[in-house]
């Protein structure tokens, strides 16, 4: 697993990951140690300082600045 935690630039580092052709889960970790794992792109969003990940039952909604690493899935 590769750790991007440029949080400066979080915005870019996500925006990476969920456009990644192809696609390369990754793993959302914030300051509180909640941690969001991102399957499918189509489970993620962000918009102005907030970010969403879909997960079942339910969905998860934090700010931008509470994230402290983004961990991207090694491929195969």
């Amino acid at each position: 697993m590769r750790e991007e935690s440029e949080t400066s630039n979080i915005d870019s580092v996500l925006q990476r990951c969920s456009r990644a052709k192809p696609f390369v889960p990754f793993e959302i970790v914030l300051n509180n140690g909640d941690r969001f794992e991102v399957t499918n792109p189509w489970h993620f969003a962000m918009g102005g300082d907030r970010v969403v990940v879909l997960r079942p039952g339910g969905s998860q909604f934090f700010r931008k600045s509470q994230i402290v690493a983004v961990r991207v899935h090694e491929t195969a």
